[in-house]
């Protein structure tokens, strides 16, 4: 399954402290164990933003890599996470016609 997390720092975390969390993330391990869960992780960061704002674009089946990182990320951070499907705008509209009826 497919998913999209997004992780928002809250205004008070510093850019230090967030450095600290992602040298913790590496020394204890962790992202070693993330990947093994998941088929795809790919990391994006929204570029000009203060505070950050982290996007991650996971395929895995097992939720508790979702668990591993949002426990990471902890109070810091707001953080939303949905699964969802690759739908193309043609698709979108055909379903969008069934279900409407038009």
């Amino acid at each position: 399954m497919w998913y999209i997390s997004i992780f928002d720092a809250k205004e008070n975390v510093s850019r230090e402290e967030i450095r600290k969390e992602r040298e913790e993330w590496i020394k204890k391990g962790k992202d070693k164990v993330f990947h093994q869960k998941c088929r795809t992780i790919n990391r994006y960061e929204v570029i000009g933003r203060s505070p950050l704002k982290i996007i991650f674009v996971i395929e895995t089946d097992d939720p508790y890599a979702l668990i591993i990182l949002s426990r990471h990320f902890g109070d810091g951070w707001n953080s939303v996470t949905y699964p969802m499907i690759q739908r193309e705008i043609y698709e979108a509209l055909e379903e969008d016609t069934t279900i409407i009826g038009g």
